[in-house]
């Protein structure tokens, strides 16, 4: 069967394209991604010029979104003393620099300056307009493979779970990096010369020296937060053994990364395999960068056993089933535990759920929304402060372990970690 050609109308758009709209007076076709008013009876369609040319006032708009992104902290900011800042003179000291803007970038500055001021976390300004994009660029070609430090084409390493980490991959510490898509490195320059990019290609290919044998790798690249991630996985990973090895894993050992939801259906699904046939539990939270599980992780930390029960002749079990409270818990920080890290550290504090083991937190907590501008840009809102049950602002407090130690960069270069050293000692104690 052969198919009729369309009928096309005057104006260009075919008849199984069009989609008729009845205004009030008059009928439009949607063709094509434009809009024609419609003349049935010349059968012809008119094209609805949908362009429009004005003029925008940079100037009036910076000043409109300055005076806005002031009131908005004015209305909303958690502290009704602004820490401490004349906030109305703050707003007079900057000011006098609105004549003087001539790019976003520049406004960005005036309102982050002065935002800036109030000493606080959790607040910002960001907006970004097309003036500000990069013509050139370049993005970093992430393996895997760790060089040594004092030699560095030398192979040290391969991050678990990497590019470079694969079963076909012919990679071996001690390989001399001798080429990178057939180009023969110059070993006087940065090796992240060699995988430094405009773009992330989507293979690589690398040859490496081993002995008296060239070996050609090819490898599809990833990004560094990727790799960053990798290597964040090998450290709970090492810190895992260390636990499962010296106490004869009799102890669980979790890592929470943030507060957010991936990380507490992780916490959950350890707390319910290894942690719920062991003794004792040791709960990271340094690096934590903040969410708002808070809650649900001291909720679920805090239960404890209230009666016994068993089947006749069977074994005494309590309830409920899975209580963590009623065993040993340490929990970790350090001075980059921030955010919802430091509510659960406050909270567990004081429902004295156990020793917390590390160093002050970080002092990064305030509950935020967002407001957004006439131009899209948008501002932070630091509008909920979190507050201990004696008052204390924890934004300006922090958390004070039970037990200071401080890992230092010597301890960090050796790849000692005296915090969890102290947290297993401790754990260990309770449960004798």
């Amino acid at each position: 069967m052969i198919k009729p050609k369309p009928k096309r109308w005057k104006g260009g758009a075919s008849d199984d394209e069009l989609k008729m709209v009845q205004g009030k007076s008059k009928c439009y076709v949607l063709a094509s991604g434009g809009i024609y008013e419609l003349d049935a009876e010349a059968a012809k369609l008119k094209r609805v010029d949908m362009n429009y040319n004005f003029d925008r006032s940079l100037s009036k708009e910076f000043n409109e979104m300055f005076y806005e992104t002031w009131a908005n902290l004015d209305e909303n900011y958690y502290d009704p003393n602004f820490h401490g800042v004349d906030w109305v003179k703050m707003r007079q000291k900057y000011e006098a620099y609105l004549p003087y803007l001539k790019s976003r970038g520049s406004l960005r500055i005036l309102l982050n300056d002065m935002l800036g001021e109030l000493n606080s976390s959790h607040q910002g300004f960001s907006s970004y307009g097309d003036e500000e994009k990069l013509f050139y660029s370049a993005k970093t070609m992430a393996t895997g493979i760790l060089f040594d430090d004092d030699a560095p084409y030398k192979v040290k390493t391969i991050v678990h779970n990497s590019p470079a980490d694969k079963g076909e991959k012919d990679i071996k510490p001690g390989d001399i990096l001798y080429a990178v898509d057939g180009e023969k490195v110059d070993e006087t320059l940065n090796a992240d010369f060699y995988f430094s990019r405009p773009t992330l290609p989507d293979e690589v290919s690398l040859t490496f020296k081993r002995g008296g044998e060239m070996v050609e790798v090819k490898i599809h690249p990833e990004s560094p937060a990727a790799l960053k991630s990798q290597l964040y996985d090998e450290w709970i990973a090492g810190n895992q053994r260390e636990v499962d090895e010296k106490t004869g894993k009799r102890v669980a050992y979790i890592q929470m990364k943030d507060m957010g939801g991936e990380a507490l259906e992780k916490f959950m699904i350890k707390m319910g395999s290894e942690a719920y046939n062991r003794d004792g539990l040791i709960l990271d939270l340094r690096y934590n960068t903040g969410g708002n599980v808070h809650d649900q992780v001291l909720r679920f930390l805090s239960q404890k056993p209230y009666l016994n029960w068993k089947y006749r002749d069977g074994k005494i079990t309590s309830q409920p089933n899975f209580y963590p409270a009623g065993k040993p818990i340490v929990l970790l920080v350090n001075e980059q535990t921030l955010s919802d890290g430091e509510m659960t550290s406050a909270g567990f504090q004081a429902l004295k759920l156990g020793e917390i083991v590390g160093t002050e937190t970080y002092r990064w907590i305030i509950f935020t929304s967002s407001k957004t501008m006439v131009d899209g840009s948008t501002c932070r809102m630091p509008s909920w402060g979190c507050y201990k049950l004696n008052g204390d602002d924890i934004e300006k407090t922090g958390v004070t372990p039970d037990i200071i130690v401080n890992n230092t960069i010597a301890d960090r270069t050796a790849g000692k970690d005296p915090q969890l050293e102290k947290a297993i000692e401790e754990v260990m104690k309770q449960m004798k």
